[in-house]
């Protein structure tokens, strides 16, 4: 190699120098350079917040956004929770979220703890559907009065709870268990999960009240239950294009 091509290579690699259409070498330091990297991205939209699948129906029907629907994914989060997502990004390999949906779970609160037999009997009307063992649950609950509350008999399955009626009636009423009901805690567009609960009935602290507690004892199964109804729900009301996931 002579002189001359030594100083015109020399002079060709002194500079920046692309390597293919995507990269540029930088030979003084050797770094490589992403091109494409050094562009920062646009904003994202901010994501639209509702409280029913209805909104999510109405949304990407009417699709004023004019969102690429058979790029859209519907991510059922959890019972209480869905996503609308548009497709994954070439180079930052995120997605933009456009919209989310949640609902308030009534039963979060009320279960897994001993309450006061008032409040345990207006949330069980409040929070709770009137179907299955509610009704029953509720006539067994009313016949329990502000007395001592005595445990007869308690085998984990069946509890025997000795009941008052003013001074003169005493009589031993069955607490069944377990009890099927149907708590409000997935969006209210689809029929609400049933699910199996544990009541228990004991004396309480202050006064000697009696206080209720209802546990759950499906092992979370109405989770399941819900997703599924959503996404069936979902797939029914939007258009055909827009894929639902659970």
């Amino acid at each position: 190699m002579n002189g001359d091509a030594v100083k015109e290579l020399a002079t060709r690699f002194r500079g920046p120098h692309e390597v293919g259409t995507d990269f540029v070498a930088m030979p003084n330091d050797w770094q490589l350079i992403d091109t494409d990297a050094a562009i920062k991205p646009g904003p994202s939209a901010a994501k639209l917040v509702v409280s029913s699948l209805g909104a999510v129906r109405d949304y990407l029907t009417a699709n004023r956004d004019e969102l690429v629907l058979d790029r859209v994914v519907v991510h059922v989060a959890s019972p209480s929770v869905v996503r609308v997502y548009g497709p994954l990004a070439e180079r930052a390999r995120n997605r933009e979220q456009f919209l989310e949906a949640s609902c308030t779970d009534l039963a979060d609160e009320f279960l897994g703890r001993f309450m006061a037999l008032e409040a345990f009997i207006v949330g069980l009307q409040v929070r709770f559907a009137d179907a299955n063992d509610r009704h029953r649950l509720l006539s067994l609950l009313s016949n329990v009065k502000h007395e001592t509350v005595k445990t007869a008999i308690d085998d984990g399955v069946t509890q025997v709870v000795q009941a008052r009626a003013g001074v003169a009636l005493i009589s031993d009423v069955a607490v069944p268990n377990p009890v099927l009901l149907v708590p409000y805690r997935t969006f209210r567009d689809v029929v609400q999960p049933e699910s199996l609960f544990v009541v228990r009935v004991n004396q309480g602290k202050v006064n000697g009240l009696p206080e209720v507690g209802l546990f759950e004892a499906d092992g979370g199964a109405w989770k399941l239950t819900a997703m599924a109804r959503i996404k069936d729900w979902l797939a029914a009301a939007l258009p055909a294009d827009v894929s639902v996931l659970a």
